[in-house]
């Protein structure tokens, strides 16, 4: 007999309900601080208002809320509810990292956890970095925590994990492909819901962007850009770009461009 068709699901659409217990190794509490401390050094000292893009349950703004304003954005209606949920006092906003727009400015945006590799080109990526510059306030500061880079993605790797408690296990499992500048995961799940055993699959594709082609986004944002370590669970950095002070917003690619055209421009006699 045939096994049947397994259809997939988009991401986080069934497991936004067990995605807190999935993560539940992550040290939240040690992220925002870190969060804080980058913000302090590279920001503007009186940095009051932060919105985190691609807030998911809203598990950074639990403990990021004490020190500023915070607004939580992601397009998972699964997602934002949990977090409605969880952090009464924050505002929170369904919409894409590329197309909200705001009123108001921001002294800090944060967009964690690698969620900018769901972008979905080069293009994409440029469209979400230049909506996150326009939302800075003069002075602000972004903190993008990466995808992997094309270098540190291992085709073919299997992947697999178990969660929660011997009440309530949950297993998830993947194999890693790759399309193009794309990886590609399949993730199967595994959770016992009232004694019965549920299993879903999720497809993830996030973009492989290499350091230079991040750095290069930024810049073209108009945002000055620098790569520091987390101190997360993870190894893939954290892209610091600041906003400058003085209006206008020029890359620095952009400025220097600008000024070799002025000086091949000059009359070469006195």
């Amino acid at each position: 007999m045939p096994g049947r068709a397994i259809s997939l699901e988009a991401p986080y659409r069934r497991s936004a309900e067990i995605y807190d217990r999935v993560y539940a190794w992550k040290d939240y509490r040690a992220e925002a601080r870190r969060v804080r401390q980058l913000v302090r050094r590279y920001g503007p000292p009186d940095a009051r208002r932060l919105l985190d893009v691609a807030c998911g349950t809203g598990e950074h703004l639990r403990y990021l809320g004490r020190w500023y304003e915070v607004t939580g954005l992601d397009s998972n209606p699964h997602m934002l509810a949990i977090a409605r949920r969880k952090v009464p006092g924050a505002r929170f906003v369904r919409a894409t990292m590329q197309t909200y727009r705001f009123a108001e400015e921001f002294d800090a945006i944060t967009c964690l956890f690698s969620a900018i590799g769901y972008v979905r080109s080069r293009a994409d990526l440029d469209r979400t970095l230049r909506n996150f510059a326009r939302h800075l306030a003069p002075g602000g500061v972004l903190l993008v925590e990466p995808w992997l880079a094309p270098s540190n993605y291992r085709v073919g790797a299997v992947h697999l994990q178990n969660y929660g408690t011997a009440e309530s296990p949950i297993a998830r499992m993947n194999t890693s492909e790759r399309r193009g500048d794309r990886s590609l995961m399949d993730m199967h799940y595994l959770a016992l819901d009232r004694g019965r055993i549920r299993h879903w699959v999720e497809r993830h594709e996030l973009v492989l962007f290499t350091d230079s082609t991040m750095r290069d986004a930024f810049l073209r944002a108009g945002l000055r850009v620098r790569r520091v370590r987390s101190r997360f669970a993870s190894e893939r950095g954290l892209y610091v770009g600041v906003r400058p002070s003085a209006r206008p917003r020029v890359s620095a690619r952009a400025f220097r461009r600008s000024a070799t055209r002025r000086r091949r421009s000059r009359p070469s006699g006195p």
